[in-house]
């Protein structure tokens, strides 16, 4: 009898992980599609100042959320651009994120200054990464083997949590803290 409790609790176990992964890959395809020319987002030169879908949507309160059912879970393949694209002779800070980490681990940004800040992901990762910021209103998206780089402008002086938003990146280490000052 406990035997076959035990292959029944396996049994569903094995069902709901495969619900679960046919779901993330189905968002993975979205998301991919989306970034993809002609797709329905903007690909590569990220955003700032407010979150993605927001245009029209009543859906203020959610900032940094997707499109659809992938908004409901906090990310999408990218963003659309809030047209903070670089700024012409600002300083440059350049992120990488790359192998489920964020290089630096801490962020300097000047505070009520010019920033374009740069994210930069090497084409060995082989997947999407992003640079989400939510209390700045920041999310840059960079491809495999693409650079994007976003404008900022007169940031408010803090310590902010920074993070890879797709499915499992942050908590695989894909975290830093953007200090302002």
């Amino acid at each position: 009898m406990r035997a076959q409790r035990a292959q029944s609790i396996a049994g569903w176990t094995a069902v709901v992980a495969a619900a679960l992964l046919v779901t993330a890959m189905t968002a993975s395809l979205i998301s991919f599609i989306g970034g993809l020319p002609g797709g329905s987002t903007e690909q590569g030169n990220g955003m700032a100042g407010r979150g993605p879908g927001m245009r029209g949507s009543g859906m203020a309160g959610m900032m940094m959320m997707g499109r659809g059912m992938t908004g409901m879970m906090g990310w999408s393949a990218s963003a659309p651009s809030s047209g903070a694209g670089p700024i012409p002779g600002a300083l440059e800070v350049r992120v990488q994120a790359a192998n489920f980490s964020i290089t630096p681990g801490e962020i300097r940004l000047p505070k009520e200054a010019d920033v374009n800040l740069t994210l930069v992901n090497p084409v060995s990762t082989g997947m999407v990464h992003d640079l989400t910021v939510p209390r700045l209103g920041i999310r840059i998206v960079a491809s495999a083997g693409e650079t994007s780089t976003v404008g900022l402008r007169a940031l408010p002086a803090g310590r902010y949590q920074a993070y890879c938003s797709f499915p499992g990146h942050a908590d695989a280490g894909m975290r830093a803290t953007v200090i302002v000052e």
